[in-house]
């Protein structure tokens, strides 16, 4: 695996960017080198009117969506507790899900990398 998916990945193509579906899609060939996390689907899935929630479920299913261990948590309190030391406020599930990619040593794909400061990231809106 190289890569780990942020929500953000799952609302740009659900809202038709172009540009991130077609990242999305030149990984497809590969799709062992993607993922993405229980702590994304929790929050893609929140944001998901009922209407919409069976049809995300399938398509969120078919990723490899890795969990959160024990240490995946420790290593995330330990992020924001060093991280809130300099000023800088991590959301729980950010720190979390890029716990997993630190473990991992996974690059997080988002379009908000500043909320992943930790880790490597890329933002698939600026590929291609």
């Amino acid at each position: 695996m190289t890569y780990l998916l942020d929500s953000t990945v799952f609302i740009d193509v659900s809202r038709g960017n172009q540009r991130v579906t077609d990242w999305l899609m030149s990984q497809a060939a590969e799709p062992e080198t993607i993922a993405t996390s229980v702590v994304v689907v929790a929050e893609y899935s929140s944001g998901l009117p009922r209407d919409k929630r069976d049809q995300a479920r399938g398509y969120l299913s078919a990723f490899n969506v890795l969990p959160v261990t024990f240490e995946d948590a420790v290593r995330a309190g330990e992020i924001r507790w060093d991280y809130a030391r300099k000023g800088i406020m991590i959301a729980v599930a950010d720190a979390l899900h890029g716990a997993v990619a630190v473990r991992r040593g996974l690059t997080v794909v988002t379009s908000n990398p500043a909320h992943f400061p930790f880790v490597p990231t890329l933002d698939p809106r600026k590929t291609g």
